[in-house]
């Protein structure tokens, strides 16, 4: 063992000896096993050191062992070294082009969370629940989540180069230019028999405002029924899917958060923000996330409306920076729920009808038929009939 070896084995062993020492006494009579597990660690540490048939990069095994910790935590938690900390801190620059991926960490890799509509990335086919092995040729094993999403950045027009894991699929390869993104605008319209439509695809800063205006508008157009689509809706700050759920519930719970050291707090909804409460039947699917997952959850919880589609992503939670000597840790702090208290990051919301995704022809192949939305308008049309 070389000396830097025997140096760093002591003062790891000092430190966690100490732990021991004062813990082992606090463990028996408090049932906590935290101290036998650092002791576990201490032990495997001296052990790789020693005996490992090559000798050890310590720098490289503790940067392996300090993502295996947070990864195990959630996709959302990362050890970020002193210049992944810089490119996280950095706040995106008005020349900077992206490709239009959310991203978080599963299965040891990046996975897609959702591609924002019209982005280059959804027009290049990257899908809900892709695995990015590499970024340029950069492996992603070892990336956080929001390093990923900052190497994505660039110039307008530079190419970004990935290659995709797909269940059923050989690994794929695509080349994907970077664009200025604008925020997707609301899509509203109405369908059949006075139902009106509408589309959120994101939730950037102030969307309520224009949910509100496209929801009235409808309404003004004789909509006496409304589909809230939230499939693919992945990008935007959970704050906001709380303010959009407001329209459509008329005060009560609208979301739980809650953490270690975060006291529970109950986001209720102001009666006065109100604005829709016809009939109401709302779209999700496996790209749906964050704050779109807060208004599913709130309007199924509230009885107000029925979810149809497929199991959400559940991603919805408030992460913290803490700064390190050589580094710093962002942790996740607190967690979104229901109003009746369910899960929903690192769980996701189950739909009230479950329809597979995914538009598919006729038996003459001709127009598309939206399945999910069928039978959304179905349940809206027995609902009706109902009231009447």
């Amino acid at each position: 063992m070389s000396p830097r070896s025997r140096l760093l084995v002591a003062l790891v062993s000092t430190v966690l000896i100490g732990y021991v020492a004062v813990g082992s006494l606090l463990g028996r009579v408090l049932g906590d096993t935290s101290y036998g597990q650092l002791a576990v660690f201490n032990e495997v540490v001296r052990l790789v050191i020693e005996a490992y048939v090559e000798p050890v990069n310590l720098d490289r095994a503790m940067a392996g062992a300090r993502l295996g910790l947070t990864e195990a935590l959630d996709g959302e938690s990362a050890y970020l070294d002193a210049e992944e900390l810089r490119l996280y801190q950095q706040p995106p620059r008005e020349s900077d082009a992206e490709v239009g991926l959310v991203l978080t960490r599963r299965f040891g890799l990046l996975m897609v969370v959702g591609s924002r509509p019209g982005s280059p990335a959804e027009r290049a086919g990257i899908k809900t629940g892709d695995l990015i092995r590499t970024i340029d040729g950069r492996h992603t094993r070892p990336l956080a989540g929001p390093v990923g999403q900052r190497l994505l950045r660039g110039a307008p027009g530079s190419v970004t180069k990935l290659t995709l894991l797909r269940a059923g699929s050989e690994p794929i390869e695509v080349s994907v230019v970077r664009e200025r993104l604008a925020p997707t605008p609301l899509r509203g319209r109405m369908l059949e028999d006075g139902c009106g439509y509408l589309k959120i695809a994101e939730f950037p800063p102030r969307v309520v405002e224009e949910v509100r205006g496209e929801v009235e508008a409808l309404r003004k157009g004789g909509a006496r029924s409304l589909v809230l689509d939230l499939r693919g809706a992945a990008w935007g700050a959970p704050a906001e899917g709380v303010k959009v759920a407001e329209i459509f519930v008329k005060g009560g719970l609208v979301a739980r958060v809650s953490g270690t050291k975060v006291p529970e707090q109950l986001l209720t909804a102001d009666p006065g923000r109100h604005a829709w409460d016809r009939p109401l039947a709302v779209l999700v699917d496996t790209g749906t996330a964050g704050a779109a997952e807060i208004v599913a959850a709130a309007l199924l919880d509230s009885g107000r409306s029925p979810l149809v589609g497929e199991h959400t992503f559940g991603r919805a939670s408030l992460q913290k920076v803490v700064p390190m000597p050589e580094g710093g840790l962002v942790l996740t702090v607190a967690k979104y729920s229901s109003p009746k208290g369910a899960a929903i990051h690192g769980k996701g919301i189950e739909p009230s009808v479950t329809v597979a995704a995914g538009e598919e022809a006729d038996e003459q192949g001709a127009d598309a038929r939206d399945r999910v939305l069928e039978k959304a308008l179905d349940l809206l049309k027995a609902e009706a009939k109902t009231a009447a």
